[in-house]
């Protein structure tokens, strides 16, 4: 993979030499299509190297080879510069013209210094067809974490599902070495981590909380309890 793809839907096969060429940056065409629902859409990315003028596009052509068959549908002012890590972005409904069964590819371009110095326009697609949402039953990996880039990679791990996401890109990347579910994997392993972190955190914060609550409570009731036995020792006794 370049400096970022599609996780979900899983992009076309990806080549170091054609990353860089529109409209989508493989020599691949048209091969397997991701079943898309019609509404509430989403798109899931995964980033190893910072990314600009992100821009999402989408072409209704059953084989668009050219960036004017692309309309954009998220342009680069509502998206913001990407660090590193995993990115979802909600994908505006069709148009009323295009129905279950419709074929269309989405395009992501954008800026990145990848592997230069220089800003260059990588380019990736993935293909889908268009289901109703009654009919649609993937369960997207779809979170936002991001990681501050660091001179070098210094994880080593993956998550099955990441790979298994990215069944749809191939390839190796120029710097590491690596495949780009390699990558996709040990970038994500390290967001998810991080997501899972702050779950743990959140969710031991809350036992926290409560517990000091009941410390609260036992308290006030002590304190009841402690009055009402000294009242009752200072009242006279009868004769």
């Amino acid at each position: 993979m370049g400096p970022a793809a599609f996780l979900w839907p899983p992009d076309r096969a990806w080549g170091a030499a054609q990353d860089n060429t529109a409209p989508c940056g493989s020599s691949a065409g048209v091969t397997n299509r991701t079943e898309f629902p019609l509404t509430n859409g989403e798109v899931s990315l995964v980033l190893q190297d910072e990314s600009y003028n992100v821009n999402l596009a989408i072409s209704y052509n059953n084989d668009p080879t050219s960036n004017r068959d692309f309309t954009t549908l998220v342009s680069s002012s509502n998206f913001p510069d990407l660090d590193p890590g995993h990115e979802c972005y909600a994908v505006p409904n069709p148009a009323s013209n295009i129905t279950s069964g419709s074929n269309a590819t989405l395009q992501l371009s954008y800026l990145s210094t990848f592997d230069t110095d220089q800003n260059s326009t990588f380019y990736a697609c993935a293909d889908i067809t268009y289901v109703p949402l009654a009919s649609f039953t993937t369960n997207v990996l779809c979170f936002n974490v991001s990681e501050s880039t660091t001179p070098t990679s210094t994880s080593s791990s993956s998550t099955s599902s990441a790979t298994s996401g990215l069944s749809g890109s191939s390839g190796s990347s120029s710097s590491s070495g690596l495949s780009g579910g390699q990558i996709a994997g040990i970038v994500v392993g390290c967001v998810v981590g991080a997501a899972l972190a702050a779950v743990a955190m959140f969710v031991l914060w809350t036992r926290y909380q409560r517990k000091v609550q009941r410390d609260k409570v036992v308290a006030v009731r002590m304190g009841d309890w402690g009055n009402k036995s000294k009242a009752g020792d200072s009242q006279p006794s009868e004769a």
